[in-house]
């Protein structure tokens, strides 16, 4: 056994700790919308509602930041296209001393590596480079002394072959090895594995469409057995489907937290705020019971998807994508929920200190509007969804029933919104057939929305800047950790091995 080996176990022992599940309800918060709420706020808020696990998909310095010195449990994400570009331990061990190392007061948990990167469905591709970089995530993290800090994967359910009974449970043949391997990484270094479900995407995929099979509490007709067990929704189906594939790769009974469910507002076929109210609700009831599944009884780690509505994110795999939040965008909840799963209806804490652009709305011209011939109008409403969000327009969404004037209108609104209500640059001219109202627009169905101001410019790719910017004194902790790495750097320049993956 070389140095390196020699170390990474040596400190693996001393550290070595079972993951302690407990059936705790977190939230994801991802912020690829156009107006975002600023970091603050939104800790404000997570900490008013007892939201005490948050996972991160963006982990850039402000976010982080805000989180310091909270007793908040963090699980940050190492973007898909980062699992490219680190080409070594050395590389790693720099991403984890910027993210980790430079936020010494930050709760760590987990760090999740890449979104669902052996999924297609919401990706055109997958990233079999992860499994590498969960490896060497970890060995960094033993290494600086953070072991407790466990590297992990989440997956999609399109991993799993389309079968219906849990028993038949088993992974996709062509993913069988990489999925092996990235559980067997996990299973050495006890650490869970993450499964991410959207039941009224598995009920359409799966279950002809029977939306009541979604719901933790339903009047579904459909409750089947299998062998011995006996199922009531398509979330027990789904999990204990995992667990049987984990068992058939040789990693059974390992610790699965549900890392992403929910249920989307709109933009798909029963997504709706009144569904998303019911199943939430339901949800959290589940967890709180800590019953578990019929494979696996007993308390489940939940992370709901999501905190707010993202209208940057990509939508080619289904609008409802932009329809997550149980938060709109400027921070109002938008239904009545139980976080503690006792069932009562009662309201979200709403963000506070949210600042909304002036109420003014931009709409066609009544004047020229008719004078708009079908080809230009064309030209904007095929604009729309290239430049901003037009999803509530489409089949079935909440604003499908506008008249083509009201489509125009919501059309040139959303631009209007979107460049900040930017009147001295004539963000609501539109040839002449757009002007600005201060009566709201909206139908009883349809919202015509007023942005909120937009107070800061994230770091989307939850990657520091620069090593200098990653180097720039802070604290004590900071410099101490710095030397650590040094240090390590120092190890792995000596013993360049990897285990085979090294070269010199």
């Amino acid at each position: 056994m070389n140095g390196f080996n020699l170390l990474i176990c040596a400190i693996s022992f001393l550290s070595l700790e079972t993951i302690d599940v407990e059936g705790y309800l977190g939230m994801n918060w991802g912020r690829l919308a156009t107006q975002r709420m600023i970091p603050s706020m939104v800790v404000d808020l997570l900490m008013q509602n007892k939201i005490n696990y948050v996972k991160l998909y963006s982990a850039s310095d402000n976010v982080l930041e805000a989180f310091s010195a909270t007793d908040m449990g963090l699980e940050v994400t190492m973007p898909n296209l980062y699992t490219q570009k680190l080409k070594n331990q050395v590389d790693v061990i720099d991403w984890v001393v910027q993210i980790i190392v430079r936020h010494p007061n930050v709760h760590f948990m987990y760090v999740c590596i890449g979104t669902q990167p052996l999924s297609i469905t919401f990706s055109n591709q997958i990233y079999p480079e992860a499994i590498q970089v969960l490896d060497w995530t970890q060995r960094a993290l033993n290494l600086i002394n953070k072991s407790e800090i466990k590297a992990t994967m989440s997956h999609y359910t399109d991993v799993l072959i389309p079968v219906k009974k849990p028993s038949e449970g088993a992974f996709r043949a062509n993913l069988e090895p990489n999925m092996t391997r990235s559980c067997q990484i996990l299973q050495s270094n006890n650490a869970p594995i993450g499964l991410d479900v959207f039941p009224l995407l598995s009920v359409n995929d799966l279950f002809n469409g029977d939306t009541e099979f979604a719901f933790f509490e339903n009047n579904s007709t459909l409750v089947f057995k299998d062998g011995d067990k006996t199922y009531s929704n398509v979330f027990e189906v789904m999990y204990d489907m995992f667990d049987v594939a984990l068992e058939k790769v040789g990693c059974p009974n390992m610790t699965i937290i549900v890392d992403a469910i929910g249920w989307p507002t709109d933009g798909i076929k029963d997504g709706n705020i009144p569904n998303a109210q019911r199943f939430h609700q339901g949800l959290a009831k589940f967890v709180a019971s800590k019953k578990g599944t019929p494979r696996r009884p007993g308390p489940i780690d939940v992370y709901i998807h999501n905190l707010s509505d993202e209208n940057r994110i990509n939508k080619t795999t289904g609008s409802f994508r932009r329809h997550w939040g149980i938060y709109k965008f400027d921070g109002q909840p938008k239904f009545n929920f139980d976080l503690q799963g006792l069932g009562r209806d009662v309201k979200l804490v709403p963000a506070v200190g949210i600042t909304q652009m002036p109420k003014r709305w931009c709409i066609v011209n009544g004047d020229v509007g008719n004078d708009i011939d079908n080809t230009t109008r064309q030209n904007f409403l095929d604009a729309c969804n290239s430049t901003v969000d037009c999803t509530a327009m489409e089949a079935g969404a909440s604003c499908s029933n506008l008249t083509e004037t009201q489509k125009l209108s919501y059309v040139f609104n959303m631009g209007f919104q979107t460049t900040a209500q930017d009147v001295y640059n004539k963000s609501c001219y539109y040839n002449g057939y757009g002007k600005i109202v201060s009566d709201d627009p909206s139908t009883p169905f349809c919202t015509f929305p007023v942005e909120i101001l937009a107070a800061e410019i994230p770091n989307f790719n939850g990657y520091a800047r620069s090593l200098a910017h990653a180097l720039k004194p802070s604290s004590i902790s900071l410099m101490i950790a710095i030397m650590q790495t040094l240090f390590i750097c120092f190890i792995l320049m000596c013993t360049c091995d990897y285990n085979g993956f090294g070269a010199i």
